[in-house]
């Protein structure tokens, strides 16, 4: 086993919880002692932190943070035994000479997201642990509107735990009073909304993101590729081809729901609301248009 690991992907939970696991096997650990942070800000500081010695021994935790590995890491071959290093990155680029290097001396993980099916399983095992119920449809609505990220969907957890009691039952209804949903769920009442004509519920819901201090562009962008995602079912069912879900890389449950929501549009008016995104897009970046009254006005036509 390396005294080296290299941390990365986009499951913070699971890399924080490694780190955890390995600090614990120092029986102690002070700041600025014998355990040391490090990033782009102090990396030259990299060759002393690990040649100096501590008022514990030879004990030592290094943890180096977004550096995108540009560093020199020829410094942490020949450690000693009880030198432990931990580098942490949102991703890396295997290309890098630095990169190689690590991978020969250093552990080199790299912690995703659960995929859909995992999720709804973690939902289900983790309530199970605190004897409340959940079925495996309100399970898969959860990980819908909780989204991908294992912390957020910790903290849902605990809050509808706490929430229906041992004992309790989890659903739909539940999820819906207690749980925060992500921007692309909310997006996806939104669009909702405008399928069934609640144009002002639409537009006020809107506005509520908006004074949540969520991007007008970042809005338009996600309601745009649904409206897109839409017209593809579209396309893909007129041929017969009910695997969409898999085709689009679609959650099943979101698959579902668009599927639905297709079949009220035919073919046509699904190219034309396409059509008026693009303008809009085209608009607002001549400055022709503002952003937030352009895509309250193609809310209106649609």
């Amino acid at each position: 086993m390396s005294n080296i690991y290299l941390l990365y992907g986009e499951e913070k939970y699971d890399i924080n919880q490694k780190i955890e696991k390995i600090k614990k096997e120092f029986s102690n650990l002070e700041i600025g002692v014998n355990l040391f942070y490090v990033n782009s800000d102090n990396i030259e500081d990299l060759a002393s932190i690990t040649q100096g010695v501590t008022f514990f021994g030879s004990e030592k935790l290094i943890i180096i943070k977004n550096t995108n590995l540009k560093f020199n890491v020829n410094l942490l071959k020949d450690l000693d035994d009880d030198v432990k290093v931990i580098i942490v990155e949102d991703s890396v680029d295997k290309r890098l000479s630095e990169y190689k290097t690590l991978s020969k001396i250093a552990e080199c993980v790299e912690y995703k997201h659960l995929d859909s099916k995992q999720m709804i399983t973690y939902i289900i095992d983790t309530l199970k642990k605190y004897n409340v119920k959940i079925s495996y449809e309100d399970a898969e609505y959860m990980q819908n509107v909780c989204g991908e990220d294992k912390y957020n969907n910790i903290n849902e957890l605990q809050k509808l735990v706490i929430y229906v009691g041992n004992g309790g039952i989890v659903d739909r209804e539940t999820i819906d009073k207690i749980c925060s949903k992500t921007l692309n769920a909310k997006l996806f009442d939104v669009l909702d909304d405008i399928i069934n004509k609640r144009k002002k519920v639409a537009i006020d819901e809107i506005d509520s993101l908006l004074r949540q201090k969520e991007p007008i562009v970042k809005i338009y962008i996600m309601l745009y590729k649904q409206f897109k995602q839409l017209y593809q079912i579209k396309v893909l069912k007129s041929k017969n081809n009910t695997n969409y879900a898999q085709e689009l890389s679609l959650h099943p449950f979101v698959a579902k729901k668009l599927s639905a929501s297709a079949d009220k549009y035919t073919q046509e008016e699904l190219k034309n609301i396409i059509y008026a995104f693009d303008d809009y897009d085209q608009k607002t970046k001549n400055g022709d248009m503002d952003f937030e009254i352009g895509l309250k006005k193609i809310i209106c036509m649609l």
